[in-house]
């Protein structure tokens, strides 16, 4: 088959140059020529730009993210339920003080609410 060939002539920096020769050679090309239509061929095939791969990209990291707060917005429902359940366990497990203790009671549960903040901090150092 024969095709009409045009010649086509473009001006290339030194540094792109060597590196088409180099590529052309790497991969065993018969010369520069053949590369470039080989890529230009390629492109022309597959079609994709560098737009539409960073967009696609993006999109794939948008999806991903998208999935992530997805499963943190479950954690946090189920830290929620676990909350609520612990809190009416208490409430209706622990009687309150007498009135005459509740002074005592109060300044002992300021103390040991203290040390259990410092425990959760602790814990979350630990954990980073």
């Amino acid at each position: 088959m024969r095709y009409d060939k045009r010649r086509l002539e473009i001006k290339l920096p030194t540094e792109l140059d060597q590196e088409l020769r180099s590529a052309a050679r790497k991969r065993g090309f018969s010369s520069v020529n053949a590369f470039v239509r080989a890529a230009i061929a390629n492109e022309r095939h597959s079609g994709e730009t560098a737009l539409d791969w960073t967009e696609a990209n993006i999109a794939a990291s948008i999806d991903r993210l998208t999935k992530e707060i997805r499963s943190l917005q479950t954690a946090q429902q189920g830290l929620f339920a676990l909350t609520d359940t612990l809190a009416r366990l208490f409430l209706t497990c622990v009687p309150e003080p007498p009135p005459d203790m509740l002074d005592q009671a109060k300044a002992k549960a300021r103390l040991r609410y203290e040390r259990f903040l410092l425990a959760v901090a602790q814990s979350m150092k630990q954990h980073d």
